[in-house]
């Protein structure tokens, strides 16, 4: 075991208990500490540029369920390019990974400080190991170490105030949210010394720490007493926080129960005009789950629609003086940090759309937005249920007697919890090869009374058998002339299933080898198998797809038959009668100029390897229009410039003894 470093410690313990709403009462301990190191004497030089601490003992004994540790760093002048990492130990010889610390402070809103974001550890953890490329500008260091208690299990759920759809509502219902006291904030729901802003932004971040439990109540606590106990802040930064299984918390305290609009501190001390939204994890590389994100869309929607903000817009945000969209990250909005990280920057658009699908008219009719079976199916299957969307939560009951199938059959009725997706179950099979009608009258009716404004026929015909169908293919079965970089596309009527694919889907030569390919995955959710040759085919030459019946969709519906699909490539050269030419050269360029295509000659007196290329003006290679063994003969080859800009191009010859170059000029 490295030496245990012994220093003189600061230390504040700050310990909270918290009650939950529910019948029971009962108690849980929030408890933090903090330890201030010396970094002066105590850093070790590892190399030019990294200096290594000693084996620091965590002060912070038994802790539950997890252990937070933040650092702040006092620095002689400011450097934003100052970087830390840390590691933990449970027995200070066995050491896990280097975590970054991202800086909370990235954006210089206080100087001479390094503020990390919160880091999560195994509760057991017992020692930890900092290091950093900076030594000189260190002026003092402080680590804070934090055990927010275990939630009790049925705290949260006891505590979900749940949104209530009431005739009356002048606009969309918030979304089901834990309050404090369920998450076990020990400060009160409401503080009336809070300062209100007006809302006409809203700021998505991440909390950039890779939490090691699904404790997330735990989690809010820890970021609670961080913000409180470490950075002096009077609350949780943050207005909302949305943890990866899509359960949304109220984070800081309201003026009152109809004021909550109070300014935050999220947003690098720009934070008037806006709601700041946390994204439980770090999502630099993490994928966002799909059920966070659509949290984030239903509290956006919801606060787009109280405060009468364009959640696709933007205009004018006052405490950064600049135009910005109005839904946007907290590096993008003045912040000056990687927050909310790349995964989710790279979806800000989506979340944008998602909210504004979100955003309903209460007084406008509500339309059919989705069904299946549908017109784009050529057939439904036997067992499938039948599904209908509607744009608006729907009054359950005028829906249910309005609607009739035709043939009459047995079926179990379901809504989904928002009351907007209406799902028909059949008993039993449907009969195969058999037109069924569906009808919903005019006395379907929103949530809020409002009819549909005609009625909904849907007509389908059902499958032979419950199996996928391919509903259309390229190239198809007998095709000929096919490019010889085309892309095969396969049209399923299902979502595919990915892990029914491999060795199901087969792309062979004519000597029934392997044809090496690159395939498009993001397809495979629409029943779509999409891919293309990694290297250009060969020219009149038969290949094969070959789909088995093991090819499944991912609610299980199989393809149930095999199917040979066959064609054949194009000939882009050509051979003349000529078989004994007297003299080797590129003969012409026949349209020059031209426009589109033109055809070059080109002669071989004796048997040899003939590459043909063309390039642009600059030397930039364009295409390969041959690149093989050849006899001697007369051949020609097509170039087709149906896709460049008119210039100065050059086809360029290279045999075994000899290359030419002549000037081609594409006119369009």
């Amino acid at each position: 075991m490295q030496k245990l470093f012994k220093m003189k410690i600061l230390l504040i313990v700050f310990v909270f208990s918290f009650w939950g709403l529910s019948a029971k009462t009962f108690a849980q301990k929030i408890t933090s500490q903090q330890l201030e190191y010396s970094p002066t004497e105590n850093l070790s030089k590892v190399t030019t540029s990294e200096y290594l601490s000693e084996v620091i003992e965590i002060p912070l004994k038994n802790a539950e369920p997890f252990i937070a540790v933040g650092l702040t760093a006092t620095l002689y002048k400011n450097n934003k390019s100052i970087t830390f990492y840390i590691r933990v130990s449970g027995n200070g010889t066995d050491w896990g990974k280097w975590n970054v610390i991202e800086n909370d402070n990235e954006a210089g809103k206080i100087d001479f400080k390094f503020l990390s974001t919160l880091q999560f550890f195994n509760r057991n953890s017992k020692f930890i190991q900092f290091k950093t490329n900076e030594y000189s500008n260190l002026k003092t260091l402080t680590f804070s170490f934090i055990s927010p208690g275990k939630t009790p299990k049925n705290l949260v759920e006891e505590n979900i105030k749940r949104s209530r759809l009431q005739k009356s509502a002048a606009g969309i219902e918030r979304p089901a949210y834990i309050n404090r006291k369920g998450w076990g904030c020990p400060q009160d729901e409401n503080v009336v010394s809070r300062s209100l802003t007006n809302v006409t932004h809203l700021i998505i971040h991440h909390s950039a720490g890779n939490t090691v439990s699904s404790d997330y109540a735990a989690v809010v606590r820890s970021y609670w007493d961080y913000h409180v106990n470490t950075h002096g802040w009077a609350d949780i930064g943050y207005n909302w926080l949305v943890d990866p299984n899509g359960v949304l918390y109220k984070g800081r305290a309201w003026k009152s129960d109809t004021q909550e609009n109070v300014i935050g501190a999220h947003n690098s001390g720009k934070n008037g005009n806006t709601a700041g939204i946390c994204f439980i994890g770090n999502y630099v590389s993490n994928i966002p789950s799909d059920a966070g994100l659509n949290k984030i869309a239903e509290i956006s929607a919801f606060l787009c629609d109280k405060y009468n903000i364009d959640p696709e817009g933007k205009s004018y945000h006052a405490a950064i003086e600049r135009v910005n969209d109005n839904i946007t990250g907290h590096g993008q909005s003045g912040g000056g940090t990687s927050c909310p990280g790349t995964q989710i920057i790279n979806r800000m658009q989506t979340i944008r759309e998602l909210t504004a699908s979100k955003i309903i008219d209460i007084t406008a009719a509500p339309e059919v937005v989705y069904t299946y079976p549908n017109s784009e199916i050529d057939s439904s299957y036997l067992t499938k249920p039948i599904v209908i969307e509607f744009s608006h939560p729907m009054d359950k009951n005028s829906v249910e007697t309005s609607y009739s199938i035709s043939p009459n059959i047995f079926a179990l009725i379901s809504w989904n919890d928002n009351g907007n997706i209406f799902t028909i179950t059949p008993s039993s099979p449907l009969a195969s090869t058999t037109e069924y009608k569906v009808t919903i009258s005019t006395d379907a009716k929103s949530f809020w009374n409002v009819p549909i404004a005609e009625q909904l026929e849907i007509d389908f015909v059902t499958k032979e058998n419950d199996n996928l169908s391919l509903l259309s293919v390229y190239p198809n079965d007998g095709d000929t002339d096919i490019d010889l970089d085309a892309t095969v596309r396969l049209q399923f009527d299902g979502p595919l299933a990915s892990n029914s694919l491999g060795g199901n889907v087969l792309f062979l030569d004519d000597e029934e080898n392997n044809v090496s390919i690159r395939v498009n995955t993001a397809s495979y959710s629409d029943g779509i198998i999409e891919f293309y040759p990694t290297s250009n085919l060969a020219e009149n030459k038969k290949y094969s797809i070959i789909l088995k019946d093991g090819i499944s969709t991912t609610d299980g519906y199989s393809f149930g038959t095999e199917k040979n699909i066959t064609f054949t490539t194009k000939s882009l050269t050509s051979v003349l009668d000529d078989n004994n030419p007297k003299n080797y050269e590129l003969i012409s360029c026949y349209p020059n100029p031209f426009n589109p295509s033109t055809t070059i000659q080109y002669q071989i007196k004796e048997d040899s390897r003939v590459s043909i290329k063309i390039y642009d003006i600059i030397g930039n290679e364009i295409s390969t229009l041959v690149n093989k063994f050849v006899k001697t003969g007369i051949y020609r080859s097509t170039f087709n410039a149906e896709n460049l800009p008119s210039g100065i191009y050059f086809s360029q010859i290279v045999t075994n003894n000899e290359t030419k170059t002549i000037k081609l000029l594409l006119t369009k």
